[in-house]
């Protein structure tokens, strides 16, 4: 588990990250360009990593013919000269941490 910094809407906010951790969020696949209604909510992805200079995720979606297929996308993206401070992508809209428990 990493503790990073996240900037959105010019706050800094602590979060606690890990690989494996579920996450839900809306993707957007032309950036903050796509078309209202083309928007894809995701339910739940999963992080591929905790560190380095972009963080990914990894969900499951409908493809042609209605096979599943894995979709990746960069989930934050490291600041310039702030050390473990990150801010979301600009594929990401409304992420949402879902937390589980460890047993």
């Amino acid at each position: 588990m990493r503790r990073i910094k996240i900037f959105i809407d010019n706050t800094i906010i602590p979060a606690d990250i890990y690989a494996g951790q579920k996450i839900a969020f809306i993707f957007l696949p032309a950036g903050r360009q796509t078309a209202q209604g083309r928007e894809q909510v995701v339910h739940q992805a999963s992080v591929d990593n905790e560190n380095g200079r972009v963080i990914n995720v990894t969900w499951q979606a409908k493809g042609w013919f209605n096979r599943l297929v894995t979709r990746h996308s960069p989930f934050l993206r490291r600041m310039l000269g702030q050390p473990d401070t990150y801010r979301f992508d600009d594929n990401i809209a409304s992420p949402e941490f879902i937390q589980e428990r460890a047993d």
